[in-house]
């Protein structure tokens, strides 16, 4: 059996979004409790655990955006874009979010990039998922 095709259920989407969601917020959100922030006021920004923090974040930040994009592609991060830009209209015209509120867009852009992270982490899943084709260009992925 394909390797690739065990676990591949519903909560493992929810568990990628999840963890892009921790990443992401913890590197920064709007509540002044994020690594960002650590690093941003802190007295002493030479220190090596500063240092250390800041890089760790943007290393992991930049790894879960590369595996993202390459997840989904061209057209898929095209289609996740329109998909985000209705989601933003949408919440703009219900009044979920106000234009003149910094704050609540900040939240809503922090939520959709989670959401990009979290459904690129799982691209090949939910590509196999709605097309049915087994990827087999990994050796190690066949028993």
């Amino acid at each position: 059996m394909i390797n690739a095709l065990k676990g591949s259920t519903p909560g493992v989407l929810v568990l990628r979004i999840l963890v892009a969601a921790i990443v992401v917020f913890g590197s920064y959100n709007p509540t002044g409790k994020s690594i960002f922030h650590w690093v941003y006021n802190n007295e002493d920004p030479t220190n090596a655990w500063v240092v250390l923090g800041a890089i760790v974040a943007i290393l992991v930040n930049v790894a879960l955006f590369i595996a993202a994009w390459k997840a989904l592609g061209k057209l898929g991060t095209v289609i996740a874009l329109i998909f985000f830009a209705a989601l933003v209209y949408l919440a703009l015209q219900e009044n979920w979010v106000s234009t003149t509120d910094n704050v609540s867009m900040q939240w809503l852009g922090l939520i959709l990039y989670s959401l990009f992270l979290g459904v690129g982490l799982s691209g090949a899943i939910l590509w196999r998922r709605a097309t049915g084709q087994v990827v087999t260009d990994e050796a190690d992925d066949i028993n």
